[in-house]
C-alpha cells in the first residue's frame, strides 16, 4: 500500500497546539506573580512575542516582579531565539499612586524585588532569554544602542514619567516593530497616573502608527 504524506497545514496546526500548550505553562506561572496584568491580556502579549523575527530584539520597561518578563521570554524560549531586555531599577520606585503599593506588595512577600525577579527567572530556566539593565528608563537609554522589535512600556505611569520613556526608546523601534503600552484606555485614573493614556491617545495614533488595537487596558501598535 503507497504510504501517503500527512498534509503540511495539518502538521502546521499541531505544531502551534504544541507551541501554545508550552505557552500555558508561562502564563500559568506568570498569573501567579502579583501584577496587573488579566490573563487576555497576557497572552496577547505572547502571541506577539512569538511572532517576532529570530533573533528578536525585546524591550520590557517596567518589570516589577516578572510577570511580563516570563511571558516574554517564555514565548522567545520556545522560538529558539531572541532576547528580552527587562529595564527597571528594582527599587520599588514609580509614580506616587503605584510606589505605595509596590511596597506593600514587597512587604508581605518579604523580599527584595530584584531577588524575587531573578529567582523567578532562574527556576523557570529562562537565564539565555534575559538580560537584566538595572536603571531607570532615561539612565539605561542613554546608552542602548539597537533597534527594537518589540517595546513594552509599563513603567512610570505619571505623564512625565511616561513621557519621558516613551520619548528615550520609542525612536529605537524598527518599522514595523510593535509597541506594547498597559494601563491606557480611558478610566477615572488616580492622579498622576494617567501618563501611559496620554501617551496612547496623543502619539499611537495613524499614520505613525497601523493595526492598532486594544485588548484589555493594553495598547498594541504597529510602527510605521
Amino acid at each position: 500500500m503507497q504510504r501517503t504524506s500527512t498534509p503540511r497545514a495539518f502538521i502546521n496546526r499541531q505544531w502551534r497546539r504544541v507551541r501554545m500548550g508550552r505557552i500555558a505553562h508561562y502564563l500559568e506561572v506568570a498569573e501567579r506573580i502579583p501584577g496587573w496584568r488579566p490573563h487576555d491580556e497576557a497572552e496577547a502579549l505572547a502571541r506577539v512575542a512569538r511572532r517576532m523575527p529570530d533573533d528578536a530584539v525585546i524591550v520590557e520597561i517596567g518589570v516589577f516582579l516578572g510577570s511580563g518578563a516570563v511571558v516574554l521570554a517564555g514565548a522567545r524560549k520556545i522560538a529558539g531565539t531572541g532576547i528580552v531586555h527587562c529595564v527597571d531599577p528594582f527599587d520599588a520606585s514609580g509614580d506616587e499612586y503605584s510606589v505605595p503599593i509596590y511596597r506593600e506588595i514587597l512587604r508581605d512577600i518579604e523580599s527584595s524585588q530584584f531577588e524575587v525577579f531573578t529567582r523567578t527567572i532562574d527556576s523557570l530556566e529562562l537565564d539565555d532569554q534575559v538580560r537584566v539593565h538595572r536603571g531607570t528608563a532615561e539612565n539605561v537609554g542613554r546608552t542602548w544602542d539597537r533597534p527594537i522589535d518589540l517595546l513594552v512600556l509599563d513603567g512610570d505611569h505619571s505623564p512625565r514619567g511616561a513621557r519621558s520613556a516613551f520619548d528615550v526608546w520609542e525612536p529605537w523601534l524598527r518599522r514595523g516593530g510593535t509597541l506594547v503600552i498597559t494601563n491606557s484606555v480611558p478610566r477615572a485614573f488616580e492622579l498622576d497616573h494617567d501618563g501611559n493614556f496620554l501617551i496612547a491617545s496623543e502619539r499611537v495614533v495613524e499614520p505613525s502608527y497601523q493595526d492598532i488595537r486594544v485588548i484589555g487596558a493594553t495598547t498594541f501598535a504597529v510602527k510605521h
